[in-house]
């Protein structure tokens, strides 16, 4: 009995460690709350930043939509004067599907620090001089970005 038990045992991790293995190598994020979403668009807006850093950016509005609702936001050419590489074309937005539909923007300048004195004279630092707003439209089926729009200073 006590043998029986232990292969039982060894075979219920062995195929727990396989699953998660699995998960982990099918590069599916998990969209199923506001922080895996916040992930999936951090990862594809990381590229087109200036700073490269998350803490320079401020969540706007996180929510569930229908492609209805948000369509016409994801209209139009893409920015031109974002840093970066050129993001991927936007895929079709089907009306009636469910989405997550992610709003960000820079944070305009860095905070003082806590530690030490600002000097009055020193100019702010501004992290995201380019970018001045983001919007992504992520699918919960897969956690892949359905459509993006960078609103970016124009020349």
């Amino acid at each position: 009995m006590g043998q029986n038990h232990q292969n039982t045992k060894t075979r219920g991790l062995a195929v727990l460690a396989l699953a998660l293995a699995l998960v982990a190598c099918s590069g599916q994020t998990d969209v199923s709350d506001e922080q895996g979403v916040l992930d999936v668009a951090w990862k594809a807006l990381e590229p087109n930043t200036s700073s490269h850093d998350r803490g320079n950016w401020e969540v706007v509005e996180v929510r569930r939509v229908t492609g209805r609702e948000v369509a016409e936001q994801f209209e139009g050419r893409p920015a031109s004067a974002c840093p970066g590489p050129k993001p991927p074309d936007n895929r079709t937005i089907k009306p009636s599907v469910a989405y997550w539909y992610v709003d960000m923007k820079p944070r305009l300048v860095t905070p003082i620090p806590e530690e030490g004195t600002a000097s009055p004279t020193a100019p702010s630092r501004i992290p995201e001089p380019f970018t001045r707003r983001v919007l992504f439209l992520i699918d919960p089926a897969d956690g892949h970005v359905v459509a993006r729009k960078l609103h970016c200073v124009i020349y």
